[in-house]
């Protein structure tokens, strides 16, 4: 078996950075998981054992055949995708390429072993929709299984774990399991320690594009300078920045629900998205919604942000408002805040980083107008609070994927509205900088106006100040509905989800 061999290689990052006399040797039967800070170069790594990178010195000795997936990649996919629908040309709507479609691109051969994988992804019912209608979660699982039917000898997965149910986050590391077995040789890059399997036989932690630490599994788990590492605590603010006068959001009848959504059926193409769905949201209430891979969560908030026109076909008031009762998609927005990784891979502009969180003010995906010396005040306010002000100046898509993730989620902040809308805000990110978010928005939640409508998959990631549950549970028919619970009364079953992953 080939050993993976990097000998003093130095590549470049984007335009200015470089990942920095990298020395790594992977053996025969090791499986390796490469944890570091967002930002640290771990990506690059990865693009690097798999030969996607120019080596501006030393050398790299890798496989023939290496597949590297990662949230770029998905990104990548679906903006051919946005670019190739041709929904305004047809009197219908264009559902792009099938998922079968998509996974047998380039190897029709592999067909006979599609259905046994696509029922282990619990993919099969989904084969025939296209991949621009798939949730994060079901996306993710449609790329990983169709870089396995490659057959590559070394599979890197870039935070395979985050965008999945907890019962697809089980499928995946079983499966991982299972390769490792039958010989494919696995490297993971994680944010998250819980997420190194019982596989995984060396660690390499990478710090400021080079590697810090490396070595067998315990010895790096065991070291004190790595736990000094992350022994990191957050400082709130003292205080918030300002908002500007004219972002107000104005005195609200504590009697009126921000939110009301009676009966609500979303379908597309004959198909149940949401069925028959009842939701209140009072003043002061903050709100966590769960469930799982393709329940509708993100169609839910659609539906509230304004991006979705089969709110209008509903009984949904927002603010007070019945829906298509003249009022705009800006009339909306001014009041709500989002990030959400289908926004995230929607923002595509050449900005700076606090140009990207300037645009909060405007609800608009880049700057399209003079911006005022107090709003760039209050940006870079923002991306100080968040560890960012050293990035301020950066074009937002040099960043990691984590750090774009930050800068918008100050975007979402930086008018600090009265709805907060919060999907997978943690997605991407490192331990340090997810316990950092995690106490801001209980600190947005806590203090002052806002309210909060957080989806996560990791019960892990909690935000103390919610109190109210909304739980996407399948309908009678097709699609699913809501399960509401209030104060501590919770399921069993949403508990020890990471049972099974060391801590």
């Amino acid at each position: 078996m080939t050993v993976i061999g990097l000998n003093g290689v130095t590549a470049r990052i984007g335009e200015h950075g470089r990942l920095k006399n990298v020395n790594l040797q992977i053996g025969p039967g090791e499986q390796w998981a490469v944890v570091g800070a967002n930002g640290s170069g771990k990506s690059t790594l990865g693009r690097l054992l798999c030969g996607e990178l120019e080596v501006l010195s030393g050398t790299l000795e890798t496989v023939e055949k290496p597949v590297y997936i990662s949230f770029e990649t998905v990104d990548e996919i679906l903006e051919i995708e946005r670019y190739n629908d041709d929904t305004d040309f047809l009197d219908r709507i264009d559902q792009g390429t099938p998922v079968r479609d998509f996974v047998l691109e380039g190897q029709p051969d592999a067909a006979h072993r599609l259905p046994e994988l696509a029922g282990q992804f619990h993919l099969a019912g989904m084969l025939d929709r296209g991949i621009r209608f798939l949730s994060t979660g079901e996306m993710r699982k449609v790329v990983i299984c169709r870089a396995l039917l490659e057959n590559p000898e070394l599979l890197v997965l870039d935070e395979p774990f985050d965008g999945l149910d907890q019962t697809s986050c089980k499928v995946l590391r079983d499966l991982i399991a299972s390769l490792v077995r039958e010989g494919m040789r696995i490297v993971l890059l994680l944010n998250r320690f819980s997420e190194i399997l019982p596989c995984i036989t060396h660690i390499a932690y990478i710090r400021d594009s080079s590697i810090f630490d490396h070595g067998p599994r315990e010895s790096i788990l065991a070291s004190e300078a790595l736990l000094r590492l992350h022994s990191f605590h957050y400082s709130l603010p003292e205080c918030l920045p300002d908002i500007p006068e004219n972002h107000n959001s104005g005195e609200w009848n504590e009697h009126v629900p921000l939110i009301e959504m009676k009966d609500v059926v979303v379908r597309y193409d004959g198909r149940y998205i949401l069925n028959r769905l009842d939701w209140t949201v009072l003043p002061g209430q903050h709100w966590k919604i769960t469930g799982p891979n393709g329940s509708g969560k993100t169609t839910l908030l659609t539906l509230v942000s304004g991006d979705n026109p089969q709110a209008y076909a509903n009984d949904l008031r927002l603010f007070g408002r019945q829906r298509g009762t003249g009022e705009s998609i800006w009339d909306i927005k001014k009041h709500i805040g989002l990030v959400s990784t289908a926004f995230q891979q929607s923002y595509r502009v050449g900005v700076t980083a606090e140009l990207a969180v300037i645009s909060g003010f405007f609800d608009s995906i880049g700057v399209y107008r003079r911006c005022s010396p107090k709003q760039h005040a209050i940006a870079r306010q923002w991306l100080e609070i968040l560890h960012l002000q050293d990035k301020r100046n950066a074009p937002l898509r040099s960043l990691s994927y984590g750090e774009q993730r930050m800068v918008l989620i100050a975007r979402a902040m930086v008018k600090q509205p009265r709805l907060l809308i919060l999907d997978e805000p943690c997605q991407g990110l490192d331990a340090v900088n997810r316990e950092m978010v995690l106490k801001l928005i209980d600190h947005l939640g806590s203090h002052g106006h806002i309210q909060l409508l957080y989806v996560t998959h990791h019960p892990e990631d909690r935000v103390p100040c919610i109190g109210h549950f909304l739980e996407m549970v399948e309908a009678s028919g097709g699609g699913y509905t809501s399960r509401v619970t209030s104060g501590n009364v919770r399921r069993a079953t949403t508990h020890h989800a990471d049972a099974g992953i060391p801590e």
